[in-house]
């Protein structure tokens, strides 16, 4: 398994707890970090929603506690999960963040040079990683509860995971 701290947003989250697989980022990561922004968005803001208890539940999800130093490009053009996540990730010198919001991941590999996947790739290295037997039913679950996944993303996710067909020449 991965080692090192990684930092989570509030997206992989809740997808995961869609879908019932929370856990998979015990069972993945040593240390999943989450900044008192993201628990807030959550935990409070998201009270009786999906992923609230799960998340609050979770004794294994580390708490960041306090103000994290946020540079105005995240404040300017992020939430403040997604601020939180990145300037943690920069200040602990995070190997991984997990983000699925697009303009986040963009800010967060190209601006500070951070590793990012998304929740499709959590599944896929939870798969690959023999934690779970597909992919695909997970995400069109996350899909079908709302959660926005391009057929696109689900199609590569599912070939990644060595689900797909192979087209023959």
């Amino acid at each position: 398994m991965d080692e090192g701290p990684i930092i989570c947003n509030t997206g992989p989250l809740i997808a995961l707890a869609m879908v019932g697989r929370l856990e998979i980022l015990a069972k993945l990561y040593r240390r999943v970090l989450i900044p008192d922004a993201v628990l807030q968005e959550v935990v409070s803001a998201g009270s009786g929603r999906i992923g609230a208890a799960e998340v609050e539940s979770a004794s294994w999800l580390e708490r960041i506690s306090g103000d994290l130093p946020l540079e105005p490009l995240l404040i300017q053009e992020l939430g403040p999960g997604e601020s939180a996540v990145i300037a943690a990730a920069h200040q602990l010198r995070a190997r991984l963040v997990l983000i699925d919001e697009r303009r986040a991941r963009r800010i967060a590999e190209q601006a500070y040079g951070l590793r990012v996947k998304g929740s499709a790739g959590i599944l896929v290295a939870a798969k690959q990683a023999g934690l779970l037997p597909a992919v695909q039913p997970l995400l069109e679950g996350m899909r079908a509860q709302g959660y926005r996944l391009s057929q696109r993303l689900i199609d590569r996710a599912v070939l990644e995971a060595g689900e797909g067909r192979r087209e023959s020449v």
